[in-house]
């Protein structure tokens, strides 16, 4: 599973920080701190992939030492992440 480094922080209208890493083609995401989640509360999200979808990016967060795979997506108020039940 691939992770990105963090090369470029930008602060997000929702508190969150969104991290990017610079190639040469321009800014990729690379992770989300105090990131929105559908569970209810705050995480920090990894992007594990290339995005498979024009609506979501392939992600993942630790939770009580578990790995919760998901994806984000965007709404109005900013980026969310979704967990996956497989």
């Amino acid at each position: 599973m691939p992770y990105y480094r963090k090369d470029t922080a930008r602060l997000e209208p929702d508190k969150a920080r969104t991290w990017f890493v610079n190639w040469i083609g321009g800014p990729t995401l690379s992770a989300i701190d105090n990131c929105r989640s559908q569970l209810g509360f705050r995480v920090n999200v990894r992007i594990t992939g290339q995005p498979d979808t024009y609506f979501s990016i392939p992600a993942e967060i630790r939770f009580k030492g578990c790995k919760v795979r998901g994806y984000i997506t965007t709404d109005d108020e900013g980026y969310i992440f979704h967990h996956c039940y497989y």
